[in-house]
């Protein structure tokens, strides 16, 4: 149940400019159907749909639909950043900062936080004011 809260809010976080009856893959995880949804999110990826490379990260990094795996998460969030997702790169900065999964490395975290607030996350903004 905490998953599935979590997903919710996560995936309305990664949604804001994307309504819940805009995005059918969107709503295929909402109603639990998490496989399907990877599935969508991915083929959308394939066509550098920068919002569904964010997705599909996410859903890597947290297990929904899939084997739990941060290397892919990584390369997924990383395609999402470099395609302008600015959800992508606010978790960038932030694996960076932390050092996980990737080489710690404040100068790219600063970089990817950078990204994120210039492309409209506010938490990239908090985040990168945080490290000056």
């Amino acid at each position: 149940m905490k998953k599935l809260i979590l997903l919710s809010l996560t995936v309305f976080a990664f949604s804001a400019n994307h309504g819940k009856t805009n995005d059918p893959d969107l709503q295929l995880a909402l109603q639990g159907k998490y496989a399907k949804a990877l599935k969508g999110f991915e083929q959308r990826c394939d066509k550098n749909d920068a919002y569904a490379c964010g997705m599909v990260a996410y859903f890597y990094d947290k297990g929904f639909g899939v084997k739990k795996d941060k290397n892919k998460a990584v390369k997924y969030y990383k395609k999402g950043c470099k395609l302008n997702d600015a959800d992508s790169c606010t978790i960038l900065g932030y694996y960076y900062y932390k050092g996980e999964i990737v080489e710690k490395s404040v100068a790219k975290s600063q970089k990817m936080l950078e990204k994120g607030c210039k492309l409209g996350n506010k938490d990239a903004c908090k985040y990168k004011n945080r490290l000056k």
